[in-house]
């Protein structure tokens, strides 16, 4: 009789909590995209899609009422962070995705999605 062959599962390594510097960077993007920060300032702190989609995010005016909720995080590797904070808008959560990298020892922005924002628009 042959014993049947045995896997191991490896337990998934614990992410690490992201450290303040990249928070605060998750809340200035918030604010940007909110109509309370210049864009001007968070340029330097984004790649250019990113930039281009918080530039049309803030565009709309539709975040300028929205509530930020909380923001919950994860540390992949030592040099990103991946974030996703609930907006709520007109008691509608909106999820929003951001992606941060380490680089030249600084936290720059290298994704930024918010899922359904056709929600947002049917909410107005």
């Amino acid at each position: 009789m042959s014993s049947p062959s045995i896997t191991q599962i490896r337990p998934t390594p614990l992410h690490t909590a992201a450290p303040p510097s990249a928070i605060r960077l998750i809340h200035v993007l918030l604010e940007a995209m909110s109509g309370r920060r210049a864009l001007h300032q968070v340029r330097p702190l984004l790649s250019p899609r990113p930039f281009t989609r918080l530039a049309a995010y803030a565009d709309t005016g539709l975040f300028k009422r929205m509530r930020i909720g909380p923001v919950r995080s994860q540390m992949p590797s030592e040099r990103a962070v991946e974030a996703t904070v609930s907006l709520l808008f007109a008691a509608r959560p909106v999820s929003c995705a951001i992606r941060l990298d380490l680089q030249h020892d600084r936290w720059v922005c290298t994704d930024l999605t918010v899922l359904h924002p056709a929600a947002m628009r049917a909410a107005a």
